[in-house]
């Protein structure tokens, strides 16, 4: 595993820890999570899934759309 392999991996642990904050500061969505992502179809991992239930994208795809809201 090189620099940037582990750069990318500390990047999405960041992220999945910051939409788990996001997600307890705004009240924790109920129900199931889906497995693949509505947007691109990617696998949503285990530990996004259980962090914020009723997911329903992968955190790249998640990022975007507030990335979207924000404008």
């Amino acid at each position: 595993m090189d620099i940037l392999d582990r750069a990318q991996v500390a990047d999405s642990n960041f992220l999945e820890q910051a939409l788990a904050v996001q997600a307890e500061k705004f009240g924790k969505r109920q129900g199931i999570s889906r497995k693949r992502c509505l947007d691109c179809e990617c696998d949503i991992p285990e530990a996004r899934r259980i962090a914020v239930p009723g997911c329903e994208r992968c955190v790249e795809c998640a990022e975007e759309i507030e990335t979207l809201r924000r404008r």
